[in-house]
């Protein structure tokens, strides 16, 4: 190996080691489509090299197999609520997201009533406070969705149904972004990165623009948008890691620097 092809690889793993995007994933008590919410994470993690730290709560750890879905996930790190004492605000400062994979009824409840008496409803709500954004699958805690009707809830009173929309409309309000859990991969990918960029499109302007304003560039950066905008727009002085210029060479992308 050359001097050049050794200098290349170090660059990549001090970009790699700098930019880590870092996940935390909460999983409560709740079991309708975990499964789902964790075979569309780990797909994420394939396809865009995330890291993830989990938090089980109590009542999850007992119901769940931890070892099993930490090894799905690569875990980072692995807590279980209450085991052991956490400055949340220090813990959560490494974190681009918090994923809850299976948000259950009893920790919407908690949430909506801003109750902070577990490690798990102080880290959703604070992670809220912090400015960090909190993603959560409603499956196990909507029992209006089919799901639940497949599993014979067919009987709840207006009262019951209203009851837990009002809940779940709270956290929304606070700022949770709930979704299905097919839908996961694609919020967590819209949250992350739909912020940063601008879509120009128009009837007299057929060419679809992205504009990634970041001050490196990586492959990472890139392959979100490959076959779905004609330009990618990026700043003048921007530096291309070497994994993504191979990438833009290899799929013949078209970059612009504004």
């Amino acid at each position: 190996m050359g001097l050049e092809e050794k200098i290349r690889e170090i660059v990549i793993e001090v970009l790699k080691k700098y930019y880590k995007r870092k996940i935390l994933v909460v999983v409560t008590g709740g079991k309708v489509n975990l499964d789902v919410s964790i075979r569309e994470l780990i797909s994420l993690k394939k396809e865009h090299d995330f890291t993830y730290s989990l938090l089980f709560t109590k009542s999850a750890a007992k119901i769940h197999d931890v070892d099993k879905i930490s090894k799905e996930l690569e875990a980072e790190k692995v807590i279980v609520d209450g085991e052991e004492e956490i400055n949340v605000k220090e813990f959560l400062k490494e974190f681009k997201a918090v994923i809850v994979a299976v948000l259950s009824r009893n920790t919407a409840s908690k949430v909506a009533n801003l109750f902070l008496d577990n490690l798990t409803t102080q880290i959703i709500i604070d992670a809220l406070m912090l400015g960090i954004p909190v993603i959560a699958t409603k499956d196990a805690a909507d029992p209006c969705l089919k799901p639940w009707q497949d599993m014979g809830f067919i009987w709840m009173g207006k009262g019951l149904r209203e009851a837990y929309s009002e809940i779940l409309t709270k956290i929304e309000k606070y700022g949770v972004i709930l979704c299905e859990a097919s839908e996961i991969k694609y919020k967590i990918l819209n949250t992350l990165f739909g912020s940063q960029i601008k879509n120009e499109k128009s009837e007299y302007n057929p060419i679809k623009k992205v504009y990634i304003e970041r001050n490196i560039i990586t492959k990472e950066d890139l392959t979100i948008y490959k076959g779905i905008y004609d330009e990618i727009h990026i700043p003048k002085n921007a530096v291309i890691t070497p994994l993504a210029v191979d990438y833009i060479r290899e799929n013949s992308l078209k970059i612009y620097r504004d």
